[in-house]
Order: structure tokens, then sequence, then C-alpha cells
């Protein structure tokens, strides 16, 4: 059997259990991946192997493949390819599932992220003044000063004239460190004079 006729075969058993669309379709973007560690499960290569199965694992959770497609495709392989070394099989499924949760993960935290960023984290309370909810995660000291720079840009464009931030310490320390830099006051608005003589 070729290297080919093994891989045909692999894609044959998992696409046997893809539970929906989204398997089928990570079946067929990582047609390369796949090959590589198809010919480095043969060859034995522990680390390279270990490498790609990561990468694989990476690519098929970006694809929206399921947890059981994952769980399973190493197993496959190996069954394709006629390959029953539990000592190499089994590092390389362990690799496969590492790279699969830690891109879930990110997109996760990504997500997150995004629910922080503008417009979700803005309310509009005068035509020129804006309350900020600044619960942005702060572990990440880079993306947190990135995230007050995206804000303060959108919120000159706006024409905004002032924010009141609510949130941590941390994050509002860099935002408002971002919207000075942009003009931005902070705080509510002075309360304004009344023309009435009799309340001034």
């Amino acid at each position: 059997m070729t290297l080919d006729d093994s891989l045909d075969a692999w894609a044959k058993l998992d696409a046997a259990r893809a539970l929906h669309p989204a398997d089928h379709l990570a079946l067929r973007s990582t047609e390369p991946a796949r090959s590589l560690v198809a010919e480095l499960l043969l060859a034995g290569a522990e680390r390279d192997l270990w490498n790609a199965c990561a990468r694989l694992g990476g690519m098929m959770a970006d694809e929206g493949a399921s947890p059981s497609l994952a769980a399973g495709t190493i197993d496959n392989a190996a069954l394709a390819l006629g390959i029953t070394d539990s000592s190499r099989v089994a590092p390389a499924r362990a690799s496969l599932l590492e790279g699969y949760v830690a891109s879930v993960r990110e997109l996760e935290r990504g997500n997150a992220a995004a629910a922080w960023d503008y417009p979700n984290c803005v309310v509009k309370i005068d035509n020129d003044v804006v309350a900020i909810a600044c619960g942005r995660p702060t572990e990440d000291r880079d993306g947190l000063t990135a995230w007050a720079e995206r804000i303060a840009s959108k919120l000159s464009k706006a024409k905004v004239k002032r924010a009141v931030l609510e949130g941590s310490e941390e994050a509002r320390a860099e935002l408002a460190s971002a919207l000075e830099l942009v003009g931005i006051a902070l705080g509510p608005a002075p309360a304004s004079k009344s023309w009435l003589p009799w309340k001034r």
C-alpha cells in the first residue's frame, strides 16, 4: 500500500466519525499537515512528529473540528498506516490534543477580550460624553496597552470629548493615559450653570 492509499484510508476512517460539516471541512483543509504527520509516523521521527501533530491539532481546532474527531484521528492514522507501536502513537495523540486544546483556549481568550473592545465596552451618555467599562483582562500587558490605544483612537475619531471610566484600576490607568494623549478629558461632565437668574 502506498502512502497515498494510506492517506485515503485515514481520511475515510476520520470521515466516518465526523459529526458535522466543520469536521469534513477540517479534513479537507488539513490534508498537507495530515500527509506530513503520516510520513513522520512511519519514520518514527519523535520530536518532528510531535510538533507536526500539535500543529495539526491546532489547525483542526481553528477549522471548528469536533473534539471527538481530534481525539480519534491519530488512532485512525495508525490503523491506516498499519502502525501498532503504542510508544509512538500515544505521544502523537497527546501532542495533537495539546495543540487542539491550546488553539481552543486562544480562541476563547480572543472572544473574551473582544467583549471588552470598542464598541462593546462604550455607552454614550451625552453627545460627546461616554462611559467605558474597563473589564479587559490585565494579565497581557502588551494586549492591554494595544486595547487602550484602540479605544482612544476610536473615541477621538468619534469626536468624544469626555469619558467616565469604570473597571479594574490597571485597565483604567492604561486607558486614562491613552485618552490623555488624544485630548479626551476624564470624569463626568461638569454641571452647566443655569441661565435662570435666581439659580445662579
